[in-house]
């Protein structure tokens, strides 16, 4: 870094070296940021706006598709018990992030969060059987409800539109 760069972004103030009493300062009493430097550091970027009518049909699909799922397994298959709900958030998700048409992940990751309050409430099925005990049951929620948020926002990004050329016969346009 230059020292022209180095004055804009830091200020440096030397303490009187025969202070009396002496003073004892340390390196954070003699530096401080400038106002351009805060810029730099930390740029604000607001959020996507969200688009309410996606996330509200993925989490109707989301949860949808688990009960039906689930109603399918029964109470004899554990696997597929906990497959209905990560499933069905899969599709919930991935359908926010289609009918989003930007930010998949965001809408899926709120699709996640929508499925978690209603899980909570008990009107869509868990992903995880709850425990006994009292702190072997809260990790085992936790664990849970953050699996279905890794996979709604991972099937959100999925669902999300890349940017590609329009044609292949655009790649040579530029000559």
């Amino acid at each position: 870094m230059s020292d022209d760069a180095s004055r804009r972004f830091f200020r440096f103030t030397s303490l009187a070296p025969f202070a009396n009493p002496p003073i004892r300062v340390g390196l954070a009493d003699r530096f401080s940021f400038s106002s351009d430097t805060l810029e730099v550091i930390s740029p604000q970027r607001s959020l996507p706006p969200i688009d309410r009518t996606a996330v509200a049909i993925g989490l109707l699909a989301a949860v949808g598709s688990a009960l039906i799922l689930g109603l399918g397994a029964g109470p004899g298959a554990p696997i597929f018990g906990i497959a209905a709900p990560l499933c069905g958030i899969a599709i919930g998700a991935y359908l926010a992030g289609k009918l989003a048409k930007y930010a998949g992940l965001y809408h899926g990751a709120l699709v996640g969060a929508g499925y978690v309050l209603i899980e909570a409430f008990g009107l869509a099925p868990a992903p995880l059987e709850p425990l006994e005990g009292g702190i072997a049951e809260g990790l085992w929620i936790i664990a849970g409800d953050a699996s279905l948020l890794l996979v709604a926002a991972l099937f959100g990004w999925i669902a999300a539109p890349r940017a590609t050329p329009l044609s292949s016969s655009d790649k040579d346009r530029g000559r």
